[in-house]
């Protein structure tokens, strides 16, 4: 398995560039010296907090991040990365985490609070802390090392924040009556967002076959029999199954089908890691083409391997 990941991964990690996973988190912006034998948990990681930091900054920035900190990392002069000084600051001082949350809720009183006043404005708002960092400003204000670990924790805080503001049962059971043009009894809507999200993929893939079927009916003479089969999409129970990006396009292709096609789906009982990239990478593609920002903060290989 590991020849096939080191093999996608070279053109992003050099084998003198690759940190030590045993103080990863707290070690990132500094040059130390990194393992060959990495495995997937290290480049999983390596790849969150990558994906973390450019989220951050997109709602720091209002999606509008300044050309210089668009990649937020660099690397010196032995190829190895460092997080860009403007962005160690920006965490250690709170100003990032403050722009963040002044544009969330489109409210200049956050730009001015230190750590621990984010701290508390996030408990207020029954968002805490599930990592086992320890957060105290003391931590939260170190830059050498920037306590990274930490610094993901409040991330992550941040972005359970914003998932709670953005999904909510009514909308999830609205998004549901539509798919069901009204029809039936209402679903039961778990309490917890991931499982909302992943009810609303879950019936947006249901409806996707149903009008599937539709079409292949209207084209009873078509002649590429693959083509024409209906797929089978597989049950979301976890975030994992997301993995291998069938369900996230086809919910894609059912909202925009003039920008993907369900037939460029690569949909199969048992995806190869070559197909889930693919499907990803029209993901990729359609964010790049169709949506006025980015939000595909990771490499379609980092999510793929993410369910292992």
């Amino acid at each position: 398995m590991w020849s096939a990941i080191s093999k996608i991964f070279t053109k992003n990690f050099s084998t003198n560039n690759v940190q030590s996973d045993e103080n990863i988190s707290d070690e990132m912006d500094r040059g130390t010296k990194r393992k060959t034998d990495m495995d997937i948990t290290f480049v999983t990681r390596l790849a969150k907090q990558k994906a973390s930091i450019k989220w951050l900054l997109s709602k720091a920035f209002n999606n509008k991040i300044p050309e210089n900190l668009k990649e937020p990392f660099y690397r010196d002069h032995e190829n190895q990365e460092h997080l860009k000084p403007q962005i160690v600051g920006g965490l250690a001082n709170a100003e990032i985490y403050c722009l963040a949350l002044g544009n969330i809720y489109s409210d200049p009183n956050y730009h001015n609070l230190n750590h621990w006043a984010i701290l508390q404005t996030l408990s207020r708002k029954s968002v805490y802390n599930n990592e086992d960092a320890q957060l105290t400003e003391t931590t939260l204000i170190q830059t050498n090392p920037l306590r990274m670990s930490a610094h993901m924790a409040v991330i992550e805080m941040i972005m359970n924040l914003y998932t709670k503001e953005v999904v909510s049962a009514d909308r999830v059971l609205s998004a549901i009556y539509r798919f069901k043009h009204g029809k039936g009894p209402a679903p039961n809507i778990p309490d917890n967002v991931v499982d909302q999200l992943l009810q609303w993929v879950t019936h947006a893939c249901d409806a996707m076959r149903m009008r599937i079927e539709e079409e292949i009916g209207e084209e009873q003479n078509g002649g590429d029999g693959d083509r024409l089969k209906v797929p089978e999409f597989s049950p979301l129970r976890d975030l994992k199954d997301l993995c291998d990006g069938v369900a996230l396009a086809a919910l894609i292709s059912y909202y925009c089908p003039d920008e993907l096609s369900w037939t460029d789906i690569r949909i199969s009982r048992v995806p190869s890691v070559q197909d889930s990239i693919y499907n990803l990478q029209l993901l990729q593609d359609f964010c790049s083409r169709c949506l006025p920002s980015s939000i595909f903060h990771l490499m379609p290989e980092d999510i793929t391997y993410m369910r292992e």
